[in-house]
Formats: C-alpha cells, structure tokens, sequence
C-alpha cells in the first residue's frame, strides 16, 4: 500500500502503515503503540459524543478491544483515525447518554454572513453573565429550546451534527465513516439544520 500523511482522503503515514501490520500479525507491542498514540482521540470523541461520564475509561477500554478485534479487518481504504471513529460512532449509538452530550452545547443562532455555508455554530459554551441580565435570560431561553431541538432530532442527524459542526470533519470523512455518499451526508446535514430552525422560536 502507497501512504500518505494526508488525514481522511483513504491514506495512513509510513509509519501508521507500520503499526497497522504489525498488529495483524498478533504484535501486543504495535497495538499497545496504536493505543499510546490514538488514546487521547479515543477519549475526545467518546466525551463529545456521550458527554462527562465516569465510565469514560471503562468505554475506551471497549473500544480498543474492538480495535483490537478487528484490526485484521482493517483494509487501509480510510485513516485509521476515521476506522477508530467509526468504532466509537457505533458503540455510542448503542448508549442511552445523549442528554449528557447535549447538556454541553450552546447553538449560536447569529445569521451567517451570505456566503457561509454554516446556519448555526455549534459551540461549549454558556451565555455570558456579565451581560445584560435581560439578554441573558433571553439567551438562557435560546439555549433551552435549541436544546430540547436537538434533543429530538432522529440521531442519524444528531450524530453527522456532532462529526460536522463540532469535529469539522471534511465530507467525504463523514461519508467513509458512515458509509454513505457525500450527497447524502450534505442532504442530512442540511435537513438537521433546517429541523432545528423549524423548532427552535426565536
């Protein structure tokens, strides 16, 4: 196989490549090198996707050994980064912790400038209390109901929101990851931001 360092385009690093082998050939000492170097990724996504969780560790530890189970599987046709994430998108889905997730994000409904692509950011963040009480409240109110909005999106959008608007990963990432076109991933997308504007009164 041909590597590359380009990120998400189907291409691994030399040195990635490397690991990946041995590891299917049964290499305790390549996996543990896999888990040093993708360990704090792991635990990135699981928290964006599940929230705070005292079984964070615990859930990393089921992904690598999922990881580990299938990488005699992995054929090198995505990063391995988008291989692992796609592992930790199917183990989430399977959780009943998605209030947890949501419960950390603030939606700014701010209108984009005429050429952005974007009609909401996604951001960690909570309305500033230095400001004017009144507009704070009025903030507070927005939060709720984009929340609730969220809330009751189908998950198939929930989830290509998170991998969107708070990973930013490329369409074609999202389309590998969940093995779908990048037409579809755009429609879904589009059609999660126009629920959310549909629900949420301003």
């Amino acid at each position: 196989m041909d590597a590359t360092a380009v990120r998400g385009e189907g291409f691994n690093p030399p040195e990635v490549l490397d690991l990946i082998a041995r590891a299917q050939k049964g290499d305790n000492a390549a996996f543990d090198e896999i888990i040093g170097r993708y360990q704090r990724y792991v635990f990135n996504l699981i928290y964006q996707h599940l929230g705070s969780t005292d079984e964070l560790e615990d859930i990393a530890q089921e992904v690598f050994l999922r990881v580990f189970k299938f990488i005699r599987k992995f054929r090198g046709d995505s990063s391995l980064e988008s291989w692992i994430y796609k592992i930790i998108l199917n183990y989430c889905r399977t959780q009943a912790r998605r209030k947890r997730f949501l419960s950390r994000f603030v939606v700014s409904t701010h209108p984009p400038p005429p050429q952005e692509e974007k009609s909401f950011d996604i951001v960690a963040d909570y309305p500033d209390p230095t400001k004017d009480p009144a507009l704070a409240v009025e903030d507070q109110r927005t939060v709720e109901s984009i929340l609730s909005a969220l809330e009751a999106l189908p998950q198939i959008y929930r989830d290509i929101l998170i991998m969107r608007e708070i990973n930013e990963l490329s369409y074609d990432e999202i389309a590998k990851i969940l093995g779908i076109s990048v037409g579809t991933v755009k429609s879904r997308i589009a059609r999660a931001r126009e629920l959310i504007r549909q629900r949420v009164i301003l």
